[in-house]
């Protein structure tokens, strides 16, 4: 098994309270594209070749289901089945998947309870054509932690993650891929979603995205902006449920001559949050959904 077997995130899935209404917002305004619907679940693609990249389940309370992250092969999800086990996390068996996109993967709860899932040989698409307002992937996923050292160990020890710069109170994570991060950790006493991050072509993909989303009655909560580490640009939202969304450009590319730096390289200058300057701090309101979305009790079986 390589260091690191995750090759980054196939997919999100969360609670919708009212799926139609999410459904229509994240293929008419936010650019995804239906792909699937089961029972009282939607599932939708980007423009990478993921099955899809979000999934949408019909319920009373807001959460997040799931994170579901891609493997090459069985070799390596056994494998990395194997360490998680061994490790003494709570982790369901290897199997060929029936649920959407199917393929062969488990599902297992990580320390502090968030549900990750490992898949491989899903039902994939050849179809990889960029759209110029269509998000590619999800390109990172930001979680909250209580207990920073053992997730940090988990995500490092266990899944082979690499820390690959840190901002206090975020640690940037990098995986099998090129962009310099597919996971960020958040000291935030909470075990809770930070945010979603949906990568676009370029920084004018993005501010279309923010124009479309005010538009349409969501207004900016941060941004635009460039970031430090990663470098790159963004706009922050709250989507239907108020889930904490991003749409980011240009993230930086590395490989294993970057050389990670910590807080005092990163921090910018008294009154701004970005490299540009521009960009006011974040809303009250995005500071508050934030820390909102946990992970629902039995999202570590896939079905």
């Amino acid at each position: 098994m390589p260091s690191c077997p995750v090759r980054g995130v196939r997919s999100v899935e969360l609670v919708a309270t009212n799926l139609d209404e999410a459904s229509r917002f994240y293929e008419t305004v936010w650019g995804l594209v239906p792909v699937e619907t089961r029972n009282d679940s939607c599932y939708f693609r980007g423009a990478s070749r993921y099955h899809h990249v979000l999934g949408l389940h019909r319920g009373a309370q807001p959460a997040v289901i799931r994170i579901v992250f891609d493997v090459s092969d069985r070799k390596s999800v056994d494998a990395l089945y194997a360490k998680i086990s061994g490790d003494g996390v709570k982790a369901v068996a290897p199997a060929k998947l029936g649920c959407a996109g199917g393929g062969y993967g488990f599902g297992c709860k990580d320390p502090e309870g968030r549900n990750l899932a490992f898949v491989c040989e899903a039902a994939d698409h050849a179809d990889t054509a960029e759209n110029a307002d269509r998000p590619h992937k999800i390109t990172h996923v930001n979680l909250n932690v209580r207990d920073f050292d053992a997730s940090l160990a988990f995500f490092t020890g266990v899944l082979g993650f690499r820390v690959i710069d840190d901002n206090a109170p975020l640690w940037f994570l990098h995986c099998a891929n090129t962009d310099h991060h597919s996971i960020v950790l958040a000291r935030t006493n909470l075990p809770t979603l930070n945010h979603i991050a949906f990568e676009l072509p370029d920084l004018d993909a993005v501010m279309r995205g923010i124009g479309r989303m005010k538009d349409n009655g969501y207004p900016v909560e941060w941004g635009p902006g460039r970031h430090g580490p990663g470098d790159n640009v963004f706009g922050y939202f709250c989507g239907p449920d108020e889930v904490p969304l991003e749409y980011t450009a240009e993230v930086a590319q590395i490989d294993d001559s970057y050389v990670p730096r910590g807080s005092d390289h990163w921090k910018f200058p008294p009154n701004r949050s970005d490299q540009w300057g521009i960009t006011q701090p974040r809303s009250a309101r995005y500071y508050r959904v934030q820390r909102l979305f946990s992970f629902t009790a039995d999202g570590d079986r896939l079905v």
